[in-house]
């Protein structure tokens, strides 16, 4: 992606330290004339990751997460048209796809629905794309925002 100024923060991958995630991407959105409105998604978006990170990619505790902003086209479709604005998570631990598994069936009744997915289809719903490439001993998943 080329675009604005690229800011990287990196943390310690803990489920309970989402919302300082959430805080820099907020700040790095704001900077980069991000529109409030979109505010909503991107917490529910990042939340999603980073507890998906500390609970799958670190089962044990321990590792960090990288989490960079960034203001361009999107990366994920050469194709798209307007501007995008860009979180790309990436962690050391093991490798997991949130995007492999089925889509979760939201018609059936609660109590015949399956554990777990529901995250992932809400980030699937509410980004404009978003990808998942492990890279060697490197997770990244990358989630993009129409903005313009």
């Amino acid at each position: 992606m080329t675009g604005f100024a690229v800011s990287i923060l990196r943390i310690p991958a803990s489920a309970d330290r989402f919302y300082e995630v959430c805080e820099f991407v907020r700040s790095r959105a704001a900077a980069l004339g991000v529109p409030d409105s979109l505010h909503m998604k991107l917490d529910l978006v990042v939340e999603e990751l980073v507890v998906n990170i500390a609970s799958y990619a670190y089962p044990d505790g321990g590792g960090d997460v990288e989490v960079e902003c960034e203001r361009g086209f999107d990366p994920l479709d050469e194709g798209a048209s307007g501007e995008f604005f860009c979180v790309r998570l990436r962690d050391w631990g093991l490798a997991f796809d949130p995007l492999q598994g089925p889509p979760p069936d939201v018609t059936a009744a609660m109590h015949k629905r399956d554990v777990g997915g529901l995250g992932v289809h809400l980030v699937r719903e509410m980004t404009d794309s978003c990808r998942y490439e492990r890279r060697q001993d490197m997770n990244e998943f990358t989630a993009c925002f129409q903005i313009g």
